[in-house]
């Protein structure tokens, strides 16, 4: 298989690292990477996370790119920027209202700079930084902030909760709201809800990818776990959900690998990328 294969695009959390538990990369992984891209074959990362916070915790790793970043609203390659999506203002003033009256944290993501702020009363979790870099922009409150990041390049935004009804409550806005028609809604985890633009996904990036490069999707590998990762896995000509993947992920992947917890995604390079064993 592997002299077929021209791309591999792999999913982070859940996927490469366990996140939230364990974010490390093992060794072994490492090791894999280096081998894939010695190979010749490309192999980049597909993440909801924006490009500095995907460099600062994966840069040192071996990834030769592309990367799909904010869930597909930000496409680069070696520099130049393929695709990107940027959230209109109505859109961010909506979600800073949620945020606001929610009690929620939030997060603005743009190319290399995600800027952060706890709105007072949010008493779940917050995301610690990864790696060195200065992509984290830690804000003070202020009801200022809405007018701050409409001069930003903001393609994603995240509202973390602390409830599975502030969740809802979220969902039904974007979801059946008069933004409907605008946005994009998913989640890596059932306490983070992402919003992007409209028809933005990681399977629309992974496309973006194809069309610029001139790689057939027969020649993809793609691998995750999320539901976020769903549509990547469905346009891939090849794909695996990991053994702790969504209902939605394994419905579309071609195959299924070990959990992250088994390392499941190194398997997949070292058998079927690297090697000639067929899924």
């Amino acid at each position: 298989m592997g002299d077929k294969i021209k791309l591999v695009m792999m999913d982070i959390d859940g996927t490469i690292v366990n996140s939230p538990h364990d974010r490390s990369v093992t060794k072994e992984m490492r090791e894999a990477v280096r081998r894939v891209a010695d190979r010749g074959i490309c192999i980049g990362l597909a993440s909801g996370r924006n490009y500095g916070h995907v460099i600062a915790q994966m840069g040192e790793v071996g990834f030769t790119g592309p990367y799909i970043c904010n869930n597909g609203a930000f496409v680069v390659d070696n520099g130049e920027v393929y695709s990107e999506a940027l959230l209109p203002g109505e859109v961010i003033d909506a979600a800073w209202g949620l945020a606001e009256s929610l009690k929620c944290y939030v997060e603005f993501s743009g190319r290399k700079v995600m800027h952060t702020c706890m709105v007072p009363g949010y008493t779940g979790q917050t995301f610690p930084g990864d790696g060195p870099g200065d992509y984290l922009d830690t804000l003070e409150y202020s009801v200022h902030i809405p007018r701050r990041m409409r001069k930003k390049h903001i393609s994603k935004i995240t509202l973390a909760v602390d409830s599975r009804e502030k969740a809802a409550v979220i969902e039904r806005f974007f979801m059946c709201g008069e933004l409907r028609e605008k946005v994009s809604l998913s989640s890596s985890f059932w306490y983070c809800l992402e919003v992007t633009c409209r028809g933005v996904s990681k399977g629309s990036g992974l496309c973006a990818i194809a069309e610029k490069s001139g790689i057939l999707m027969s020649e993809v590998v793609a691998i995750g776990d999320g539901d976020n990762d769903a549509e990547m896995l469905k346009a891939a000509g090849i794909s695996f959900a990991m053994g702790n993947a969504s209902t939605a992920a394994v419905a579309v992947a071609k195959y299924r690998t070990a959990s992250v917890k088994e390392d499941g995604a190194r398997k997949v390079l070292e058998r079927y990328v690297l090697g000639e064993e067929l899924p």
